[in-house]
């Protein structure tokens, strides 16, 4: 096991009924897992491993969870990677191997903020980073960065919680 909050497996493995997985479950702390080819990884967070309460939680404040997940997204996207977000899962799809881990770490540390302080764990030493209620600011983008934002694709579960438009 790493000390990072995270489990990095092989695209071709199964990421199920891990070590990894059977230490979130136990613990109700954030499954968060890296699947990692030779030059793209994909992020996925899945509640399955949450309390109830941090699902009503998550629930709640989804205008939050989707603003902070965006902002993670967009530090480390590239022309081909994409979002996928609804209040049950989270996944930024064909990111570089490097930056997936560290937009990993922050997922982690994302969704560890809705969790009661008791049950906040990580593999690394150190405190989880909060972003619950944390603003979102434009930063002013070379045109470069805005025409690879412009072909990203992000899909967003509305469900009536959220008023952004996907």
């Amino acid at each position: 096991m790493s000390d990072a909050p995270f489990d990095l497996v092989d695209t071709k493995e199964s990421f199920t009924d891990t070590d990894w997985f059977e230490t979130c479950r136990k613990t109700q702390t954030p499954y968060v897992v890296v699947r990692s080819g030779e030059a793209r990884a994909d992020v996925l967070w899945d509640f399955v491993t949450l309390p109830p309460s941090c699902d009503t939680a998550l629930r709640a404040d989804f205008a939050a969870l989707e603003r902070n997940a965006r902002a993670i997204f967009e530090r480390f996207a590239v022309d081909d990677s994409y979002l996928r977000v609804k209040p049950t899962m989270i996944c930024f799809d064909h990111l570089p191997v490097d930056d997936a881990k560290r937009a990993a770490q922050e997922l982690y540390g994302l969704i560890a903020s809705y969790l009661p302080s008791r049950q906040r764990i990580s593999r690394r030493p150190g405190p989880v980073t909060k972003f619950k209620g944390q603003k979102v600011h434009d930063i002013n983008l070379g045109k470069q960065a805005q025409t690879a934002m412009a072909k990203r694709r992000l899909w967003v579960e509305n469900n009536g919680l959220s008023a952004s438009v996907a």
